[in-house]
């Protein structure tokens, strides 16, 4: 698996949400609702016999707006449910994909992320993703 063609891929299928800002890598600046995805803590080759599949967790970061913005719980929430067309989850996991074989959108875990000195509501969800190995 090609690390920037799986990130892009990820991009291209998260863009398909009406309304998302989004973008393959991280950028310098962001303007919420957006999503980002960025770069895996670890790139586990060999997961299967010899070059059979490789694995990687892909964070997926998408941020709404300011905290303290009664609706940025909702336009959230929409982000986070499990089906719909705004649904993260199920956007991703519809997906048919070549740059590898499968993703599994595992959690979702919440934070509160500073960006310019401004806090954004986030959800980082983590893409388990396997593919062939070259």
């Amino acid at each position: 698996m090609n690390l920037a063609d799986v990130m892009q891929a990820l991009a291209d299928r998260l863009d398909t949400i009406s309304g998302l800002r989004v973008f393959g890598y991280p950028p310098n600046k962001i303007t919420p609702p957006a999503v980002v995805v960025t770069y895996p803590e670890t790139y586990t080759f060999d997961a299967a016999y010899l070059r059979g599949m490789d694995r990687l967790e892909v964070p997926v970061v998408v941020l709404v707006g300011k905290v303290s913005d009664r609706a940025s719980r909702g336009t959230l929430g929409a982000y986070c449910d499990g089906s719909g067309a705004s649904s993260v989850k199920a956007i991703l996991e519809s997906g048919t994909y070549t740059a590898f074989d499968t993703v599994r959108v595992a959690k979702a875990v919440f934070d509160v992320i500073s960006i310019a000195g401004v806090e954004f509501l986030a959800a980082t969800f983590i893409c388990d993703i396997t593919g062939r190995g070259a």
